[in-house]
């Protein structure tokens, strides 16, 4: 597999995606270029940080949907109702809707008729909409397979600065009263004010005048991340500009009240100083705070990642703020057209000038003297951006349940998104402000220029979380040195590798100011002039290299400059030097104290020279720096650097043959410091895989051991509320590459050593405390098991498979799959035996063994895969207990929502699918089972898996519908070969099981159908009784309707226990959409500016501007007494979802009816030519259906198709319809045919019966 490649290729089950690098800065440097072949831990951390991450593109399922079908309201007789006067009309409109484009809302005149044509074959009725997407109008794939218990959830690609909230700055200009006649640069970084300590690394920018002027440097922008916004969060920003010449200007001539400007004079000596002077001071400091206290909240719950800044002006009189933005999104949920970001100007005109030089931490001391204020203005750019890098995964690739609301009402959960920046706010008393959409070209593409500087966040030092990627370096910041006499003082810094000689030239790692430079031999601070105490705040950043040894060092070197114009430029004077090895302060930050030497011996580093030393200032430790180690290659903690001293031991075979100390560094892992742990969790985990893969059986044990410690720590201590940890995820779902076949996969050593620790317990063997954490976090190698077998299986096949083939499957060793099979079935034992005590443990293998066989569906032989699910039901055969059968079944829902599940072979060459044969069969002995809760969720399992396939894209064929329909066609058979299994079911299962049926039915092709109805006279009689019910429970009963004679007794204010439900008829999952909609006010998409639809929709609603809730809707109904029936929460409904709901109603009635229809005259056909086993006397299976048709409530697309059908079911059948035996049935269709002759016109016309 080439590692370039970005997405899967066809055929390719892997995606490769490339990790997005922070910045250039942290590119490998030199010092890490070398060859890294001896010390593999280093090579192992290397590859971790550089490495794609690898993606399985089929783990967590793919499903695309077919567009739902339009509804259209459905026209039912009532006391009102002329008939003749309706079909004209909808005759009339049915013409002129071929040319127009309906309107999307349906209308509450009811004045809308689906479109079904009038006619007698079969197949046009048979072409209505079939039942089953009004009865499961809301069905989305994501939401259904949601509520699998134990249910995997994907996690987004690993973000490579976990921050949501990145802030650019970009310097503009800098201008003064005086004018800009030298240059002058400066930094800037994040700075916690209250904590007194910088939270990034420096932005380096320089300001040149005009004359000067490189456009190239004004174009960089510095890139900041933030974990939150604070009112403590501030830009730090400080100028320098060249070291004050000796009696030449001075800077208090950028103060100054007279003159104003700049003399001629001034300017030449400050323009002919600042080319010679390469050496810098302090100039000037401000301090910009980013939020406002009383905001500080607002972005934690920011709704866009790409909200721009909308600056305005704060309410309060204060002019303290540099900007109050408010982004608001349109009412549509859409960002408003500026959406690419706009940037928000900030000018700062009150710098605070520096007199003498300062450490950062006396900025805020209130004892600091204050001068006057610098006569000049920065301006600086300042653009908030989100992370939003994880978008490309996280769509929803499913379901219909989206697309349902862009219809009839367009309903969205009506949540108000905004966001906001919360000012970026300023102390200082005069701010300028003006906006800016700027870089249309995508908000993004600020952060991701490569020209722009990433800085350094040094929160990620101290997170919780695994290093995502690579570096390695130190920030020195030297602070004080206190001196007897006054100096003009810089200091120099380097790194070295030894100290033989110190005229040697250090090593090439010091990070340059300039960008596009190369790495320099050192770097020096600003000069303190004139002073003792010289205070630095300078930053210095050093690359280091790869491995620390005792002899890496750095060196300080003080110097005196004379700041006075000669014949030449100033020469520095070498004071003396510090020295400080760099393996003594191996901590995240430490302050050191160090003495100055008058002069460098050769190996001044070693004890033996030190008395030789000359000291300055007596010896007293008179230099004061700070470090701050930052790398994702030397670990801080000692446990884990024993560790990978050892595994480099090991891998290079340097160790004693029975590695004692390779053991001893393992099992100390278990008590290294959480934070450290989590940090290093990759390579660790890579390098404990390494060792069980190719270790001895003891390493091999006592890898396993450490690694499932670590993953239970893990698991618990960075607890996000998620069965499966997140970091967890990531490592299996990204890095894991299995040594990117650099060595052989783990899959073999893995299954074995677990497979020997699951058969020690079986046996009785004590195995300890770490067996149940084996359990409990069998997810995770059960998945490491899987993708280490998937990418094999990609590597064996990638270059030698036929364009737009599927990779075959891989063909497991059988001492690999024997091994296999027994620790499945030892997995199965502890879920058998736990669940009996009630653990919740158990039902959590238990979905995590049925993801396992769901995951090896898609890699090895799939009859392989039978046989462990052979081996599950073995185990849990028959009607087992309460607990036991609920696994089974969840089992079954998980397995069998494989994207591949109707494709799959039998376990017989000759067998078809084995997968549903076994579902089938489960299902209906849950149908007979005794609990509620169980039989419901069978059936539930039956219609999510019918709306699967029927909406599915890949299945819209009808020889593709043909075969699924005969998959679940023995379901049928049972029913009819146990209807008091059928009869025994509540309202609700049995809604659920005909539906099912219908769907089944009307998929089946003619040859089928009546073979099925060629058995015997009582399983056709019985067949028809299925339909019968059908009729009785998707009847269209409305109040009022029982004025019909025929029409059913019930009433909608007849409670049902435990089922307190919107409607009836539509499915559960409906419900449940009607439920959690009903939970906000609902704001329609594409409304105006500060509108609802409802008056368009509802034009009955008095105000349109008031939202309709449902706490109204209850008080409503409760003070008028309508109580807490099935009408009450109908009524409770807003106006658009309850119009929605009787939509669905209307047209699920329809679609049963007509479908029932259209199977009717099928039998018909099939009688007429006397194919199939009836009662030819009677011919009892039509007149049941024809009576439970007429006797009740029908809409007029059903009385359109059904006068041609009834026409020629006469015209085969009529002389034995007509004979006496059939006498009563005669007389009810009389009636009713007279009933609908007076709904034609006000009064009898005529007996047209």
């Amino acid at each position: 597999m080439e590692p370039a490649v970005a997405t899967a290729g066809e055929g390719q089950r892997f995606k490769r995606i490339p990790r997005q690098a922070w910045s250039g800065n942290l590119e490998l440097g030199p010092l890490l270029n070398e060859s890294l072949d001896h010390w593999p831990h280093l090579n192992e951390l290397v590859q971790c940080y550089k490495a794609d991450f690898v993606k399985d593109d089929c783990k967590y399922g793919h499903y695309e949907s077919v567009a739902s079908p339009s509804f259209q309201n459905q026209i039912f007789e009532g006391p009102d109702t002329d008939i003749e006067t309706e079909l004209q009309l909808c005759n009339a409109r049915h013409s002129k809707s071929e040319d127009a484009t309906e309107d999307d809302t349906p209308s509450t005149s009811g004045r809308q008729i689906y479109e079904t044509e009038s006619s007698g074959s079969s197949s046009k009725v048979h072409c209505s909409l079939s039942p089953l997407p009004a009865y499961e109008a809301a069905f989305d794939w994501e939401n259904e397979r949601s509520l699998i218990f134990g249910q995997r959830v994907p996690e987004s690609i690993p973000a490579i600065s976990n921050s949501g909230l990145k802030i650019t700055v970009k310097v503009l200009s800098l201008s003064f009263q005086a004018g800009l006649v030298e240059p002058f640069s400066g930094t800037i970084c994040l700075y916690n004010r209250d904590r007194r300590e910088r939270l990034s690394e420096d932005f380096y920018f320089h300001m040149l005048p005009t004359d000067m002027q490189d456009q190239g440097s004004l174009d960089r922008r510095g890139v900041f991340s933030l974990d939150a916004p604070s009112p403590s969060v501030c830009l730090l920003i400080q100028l320098e500009k060249a070291a004050t010449e000796e009696g030449g200007v001075t800077p208090s001539v950028y103060s100054r009240k007279e003159p104003v400007h700049l003399a001629e004079k001034e300017k030449q000596k400050l323009q002919v100083w600042s080319r010679i002077m390469p050496y810098k001071e302090s100039f000037a400091w401000a301090m910009i705070p980013l939020f406002e206290s009383n905001r500080a909240g607002g972005l934690s719950d920011a709704a866009s990642p790409s909200s721009p800044l909308a600056p305005s002006l704060s309410g309060s009189s204060s002019q303290d703020s540099i900007v109050d933005p408010i982004s608001k999104l349109a009412l549509d949920g859409k960002v408003n057209h500026y959406s690419s970001g706009s940037s928000v100007i900030v000018e700062i005109s009150n710098l605070n000038k520096v007199k003498e030089s300062y450490i950062e931490d006396s900025l805020q001391d209130p004892k600091r003297k204050v001068h006057k204020p610098v006569k000049g203005v920065l301006r600086l750019e300042v653009e908030k951006l989100h992370d939003d890098h994880n978008d490309v995964d996280n769509a929803s690739e499913g379901g219909s349940m989206a697309n349902d609301l862009n219809d009839a009402g367009d309903i969205n959960n009506g949540r108000s998104n905004r966001s906001s920046f919360d000012g970026i706010h300023s102390s200082v008393n005069s701010i300028a402000i003006a906006k800016k959409d700027a870089h249309h070209n995508g908000h993004t593409s600020n952060a991701e220029n490569v020209d722009n500087f990433q800085a350094f966040d040094f929160r990620v030092l101290t997170r919780s979380e695994p290093f995502s990627q690579l570096f390695h370096c130190l920030y020195v910041y030297p602070l004080t040195v206190s001196l007897s006499r006054k100096r003009n003082l810089f200091v120099r810094v380097e790194l070295r590798k030894d100290d033989s000689d110190i005229r040697k030239p250090p090593l090439e790692a010091v990070h340059p100011r300039e960008r596009n430079t190369m790495l320099q031999k050192w770097g020096h601070t600003q000069i303190a002039v004139g002073t003792r105490m010289a205070s630095y705040h300078d930053e210095v950043k050093i690359s280091l290299p790869a491995l620390l040894t005792p002899q890496h060092h750095l060196v300080f070197t003080f110097f005196h400059v004379d700041l006075q114009m000669k014949l030449e430029a100033p020469k520095p004077v070498i004071i003396g030097y510090s020295v400080l090895p760099l393996s003594t302060h191996i901590q995240l930050l430490s302050d050191v104290s160090l003495p100055i030497l008058r002069e460098l011996v050769p190996h001044y580093l070693q004890e033996s020279g030190k008395e030789r030393m000359d000291y300055l200032e007596d010896g007293k430790t008179v230099f004061r720096l700070r470090l701050r180690l930052c790398s994702s290659l030397f670990p801080i903690n000692e446990r884990i650097r024993d560790f990978f001293v050892e595994y480099d031991r090991h891998t290079l075979h340097t160790s004693p043959p029975w590695g004692s100390e390779l053991l001893e560094a393992i099992n100390s892992l278990k008590n290294v410091e959480s934070t450290a742990l989590l940090q290093f969790l990759q390579p660790i985990l890579n390098m404990l895989l390494h060792l069980i893969g190719d270790g001895g059986e003891t390493l091999q044990v006592a890898a396993f051991r450490a690694m499932v410690n670590i993953l239970t720590r893990v698991q618990q201590e960075s607890s996000d509320g998620a069965e499966r940890n997140r970091f967890l995820i990531n490592y299996v779902d990204f890095a894991f590459d299995d040594f990117g076949d650099r060595q052989a996969p783990v899959y073999p050593g893995l299954t074995t050593v677990w497979g020997s620790l699951a058969r020690s317990k079986a046996k009785g063997y004590r195995v300890g405390p770490v067996y149940d954490d084996v359990l409990a976090m069998a997810w995770f190698f059960l998945e490491l098991i899987v993708k280490s077998m998937g990418l094999e299986q990609s590597r064996l096949f990638y270059h030698n498979l036929p364009l737009g083939e599927d990779v075959p499957p891989l063909q497991l060793k059988e001492g690999v799959f024997r091994c296999i099979m027994q620790l499945f079935d030892c997995l199965l034992t502890e879920v058998h035996e736990r669940c009996k005590k009630g653990l919740s443990l158990a039902k959590r293998l238990n979905s995590t063994l049925a993801f396992f066989c769901y995951d090896l569906l898609s890699i090895i032989e799939p009859r392989q895969v039978f046989e462990l699910v052979s081996l599950y039901m073995d185990k849990f055969a028959g009607v087992c207990q309460s607990v036991l059968h609920d696994c089974k079944l969840t089992f079954l829902q998980i397995i069998c929502d494989h994207d591949l599940f109707v494709e799959m072979p039998g376990r017989d060459p000759s067998d078809r699918n084995y997968l549903s044969s076994v579902l089938i069969q489960e299902i209906f002995l849950t149908l007979d089972h005794d609990d509620l809760s169980q039989r419901a969720k069978a059936a539930r399992i039956l219609v999510v898996l019918i709306c699967k396939h029927e909406f599915d894209a890949r299945y819209q064929k009808s020889e593709d519908k043909l075969y699924i329909a005969q998959l679940y066609f023995p379901l049928i058979g049972q029913i009819l070969d146990e209807m008091p299994v059928f009869y025994n079911l509540n309202a609700i299962e049995k809604r659920e099981v005909l539906v099912v049926i219908l769907q089944i039915v009307r998929n089946l092709d003619d040859a089928t159908l009546i073979k099925a109805w060629q058995q015997s006279i009582a399983r056709t009689r019985l067949f028809f009784k299925l339909l019968e019910e059908c009729i009785i429970h998707f009847e269209h009963n409305k109040t009022g309707d029982n004025m019909l004679l025929g029409a059913s007794s019930r009433s909608p204010d007849v409670e049902h226990p435990a089922s307190p439900k919107y409607s009836e008829r539509l499915s559960p999952s409906v419900n449940t959409y009607l439920s959690e909609a009903s939970r906000h006010e609902i704001r329609p998409q594409g409304t105006p500016e500060n509108g609802y639809m409802w008056n368009r929709v509802s034009p009955q609603l008095s105000s349109p501007n008031q939202p309709y809730s449902l706490r109204e809707a209850l008080a409503q109904a409760q003070s008028s007494r309508i109580g807490s029936t099935a009408r009450a929460l109908r009524e409770s409904l807003h106006p658009v979802l309850r119009q929605k709901m009787e939509l669905w109603e209307e047209n699920l009635s329809t679609a049963v009816s007509l479908e029932v229809l259209g199977i009717t005259e099928k039998f018909s056909v099939a009688a007429g030519a006397r194919s199939i086993t009836t009662d030819y006397a009677k011919l009892d299976c039509v007149t049941s259906i024809l009576m439970g048709l007429l006797s009740r409530n029908q809409s007029l697309a059903f009385w359109k198709a059904f006068l041609p059908v009834v026409y020629n079911i006469f015209n085969v059948h009529g002389a034995t319809l007509m004979a006496r035996e059939n006498d009563r049935f005669l007389k009810q269709i009389a009636f009713h045919l007279l009933r609908l002759a007076v709904f034609r016109n006000d009064s009898i016309t005529g007996g047209n019966g």
